[in-house]
C-alpha cells in the first residue's frame, strides 16, 4: 500500500506542541467540526489532529482514527486516555491495503486526510473507500505537504478524488501545504 511509510519515530515530531504554530488544529478544523459529529482522521499517526478533533465533536461524537502502523495507534490510545477522550477516539488498523474492513458505510460527516495520500499507491481505492464511509454532502479536508508533493501531483490527486465522488469546493490556506476542501456528491 505505501509508497514511503513515515517511520514510527517521526510520529513524535508530528505531535510536538510547537507544530501548533504551523498547523493549529482548532484553526484548521474549527469551521467544520461540531458537537455530535462522526469524523474520520485517516492516517492519524499518534493523533496530532485526532485529540483536538475529539474535543470538538465532544462526548456525543466519535473520531475514527485509521493508520497502517500498530505502534502509532498504540501511542494514540495512550495519549487519548491521558487527554480524557478515549471513549471518543477509536483507533483502527488498516491492514494489507486501503480497504476498510469495518461496517462504516455512510456514517461520517467529515474526513481529514492530512499529509497521507502521497504514501498510498492506490489513490482510487483510497478515495473510493473514504467516499463509501461518508454521508452525502460530507466534507473531506485534503492536504499534502508542499515541500514533498508537487502541485501537479496534488492536482492529480484532487482529480482522482473528483472521479471517485468528491466535488472540489475550494482551496484552503494551510501553511506549507497544498489543500482543498471537497464534498461528497
Amino acid at each position: 500500500m505505501e509508497k514511503h511509510l513515515c517511520p514510527y519515530w517521526v510520529g513524535y515530531f508530528l505531535i510536538n506542541p510547537l507544530r501548533k504554530f504551523r498547523h493549529d488544529p482548532e484553526r484548521i478544523l474549527g469551521d467544520y467540526l461540531k458537537s455530535g459529529m462522526q469524523v474520520i482522521d485517516y492516517g492519524c499517526a499518534m493523533g496530532y489532529f485526532s485529540l483536538p478533533m475529539a474535543k470538538m465533536v465532544g462526548e456525543s461524537g466519535k473520531v475514527y482514527c485509521f493508520d497502517v502502523q500498530k505502534k502509532m495507534l498504540n501511542r494514540l490510545r495512550q495519549r487519548a486516555k491521558k487527554a480524557g477522550v478515549s471513549r471518543i477516539v477509536e483507533p483502527l488498523l488498516i491492514e494489507n491495503d486501503t480497504r476498510v474492513n469495518h461496517d462504516m458505510n455512510v456514517m461520517a460527516d467529515f474526513t481529514l486526510l492530512f499529509a497521507v495520500a502521497h504514501e498510498v499507491t492506490d489513490k482510487e481505492l483510497l478515495f473510493r473507500n473514504l467516499n463509501s464511509m461518508m454521508k452525502s454532502k460530507g466534507l473531506l479536508l485534503f492536504a499534502e505537504p508542499s515541500g514533498y508533493v508537487f502541485p501537479g501531483e496534488f492536482k492529480e490527486s484532487v482529480s482522482i478524488a473528483d472521479n471517485m465522488g468528491f466535488r472540489p469546493l475550494y482551496p484552503l490556506k494551510i501553511k506549507s501545504s497544498h489543500s482543498m476542501l471537497l464534498e461528497k456528491r
